[in-house]
């Protein structure tokens, strides 16, 4: 060969080789450049993601935290919670030990009705719903499943059971259960499960707390009848009620007979005993939806939605009754008996026309009141109705 012809050959093989490893470079450049770019759309999408889910979880605790009352925190737990985070089962165990929170409650709302919340009496029994110390659960165990919602068909293949504590004590349990089985799973992240758990036990306790404070304003200490404060407020919404349905409302004056004689004959203590027993006896007479409430002194009133006249004057004559049958023992133990006279009123809408609610209740409360000074009037132990004002 040509030594100028090889010289040329030798040179332009290191070129071209040259070359083809430039092009490589870049390739796998490009593919690197390519493959951060992915990387850095996932991460960005993901922190997107997290971004979302945080201002989500964000509202939610919000959420609770600005229910006013036990009733609207409930709701927020027991109804709207399964909505939000796409749940089939959510049951709430809360401890009473004493029966103290449902005796309140009913006091002041009358009539709760949540199947899926349950008070446990004794502290034992709710920690028993912890095999394995008392911290959160995540369970796709049938049989866990099963314990956890032992109250109701179970309808979860994963749940998660949400310890509720307050000052280092159980105070309460939440149980979430969802259709899906990779749901709660154990090597799911649970740091939203335990802050969402730390917030409900605080508004549980917050919410109490304040029903506590509600319940001591509108309730009579001495004889846990409603006080004239509630009666009144019942009232207005009893008569708004029977405007739109137009439905009857009766109101019931009680006045126990001769009852300074008890005060001075017996002492105060006697009497508060005989206020009591008023009570005890009435009570038992009375639907849910009515009130009784101690008006003042020894006088009590009884609203009765959704009533007419004929099924009042029954209902005042077996109070009549109960109260003349009984007996009760003074602070000795030597046994007394009561009369007490009752006045009755009655407001049909569909009957008497009156121009405002104002006026409505002025005639239920001023008739109601003339009545029992009518049977007063008439020797006592006895019922009077007037029909007008």
């Amino acid at each position: 060969m040509d030594n100028s012809k090889k010289s040329s050959a030798q040179l332009e093989s290191p070129l071209a080789n040259n070359a083809i490893g430039q092009d490589s470079n870049l390739n796998q450049l490009l593919q690197e450049n390519r493959l951060l770019k992915t990387t850095l759309d996932e991460i960005l999408t993901s922190a997107q993601q997290n971004q979302a889910t945080q201002e989500k979880f964000y509202a939610l605790e919000l959420y609770f935290l600005e229910s006013q009352s036990y009733t609207s925190l409930l709701d927020r737990i027991l109804i709207d919670l399964p909505q939000r985070l796409r749940l089939v089962q959510v049951e709430l165990f809360l401890l009473d030990s004493d029966q103290e929170i449902q005796r309140q409650m009913n006091e002041i709302y009358q009539d709760l009705d949540y199947p899926n919340l349950h008070y446990i009496d004794n502290r034992t029994k709710l920690e028993a719903y912890y095999t394995d110390g008392i911290k959160l659960n995540l369970s796709q165990d049938s049989t866990v499943i099963r314990r956890l919602f032992n109250h109701s068909a179970t309808r979860s293949l994963s749940v998660a059971q949400l310890p509720l504590i307050r000052g280092h004590q159980l105070i309460g349990s939440l149980h979430l259960g969802s259709q899906d089985f990779n749901r709660f799973h154990a090597g799911l992240a649970v740091n939203f499960l335990q802050h969402l758990a730390s917030i409900i036990s605080v508004c549980i306790e917050n919410c109490i707390n304040q029903e506590k404070y509600v319940h001591l304003s509108l309730v009579d200490i001495l004889t846990r009848a409603k006080n004239r404060r509630y009666f009144f407020q019942a009232l207005a919404r009893e008569i708004a009620r029977a405007s739109r349905s137009m439905s009857p409302i009766s109101c019931l004056f009680i006045d126990i007979d001769h009852f300074k004689q008890i005060n001075d004959q017996k002492g105060h203590l006697t009497g508060d005993l005989a206020l009591k027993a008023v009570v005890q006896s009435i009570s038992p007479l009375l639907r849910r939806s009515d009130v009784l409430a101690r008006f003042g002194g020894e006088e009590f009133t009884v609203l009765l939605p959704e009533c007419r006249s004929s099924t009042a004057l029954e209902i005042a004559e077996r109070i009549r009754e109960n109260i003349q049958q009984m007996e009760i023992a003074d602070h000795i133990g030597h046994l007394f008996s009561l009369t007490a006279s009752l006045g009755v009123s009655t407001w049909n809408p569909q009957a008497q026309h009156l121009q405002s609610a104002e006026a409505i209740q002025n005639y239920l409360i001023n008739t109601a009141d003339k009545a029992v000074y009518a049977a007063k009037q008439a020797g006592r132990n006895c019922i009077k109705h007037l029909i007008s004002a």
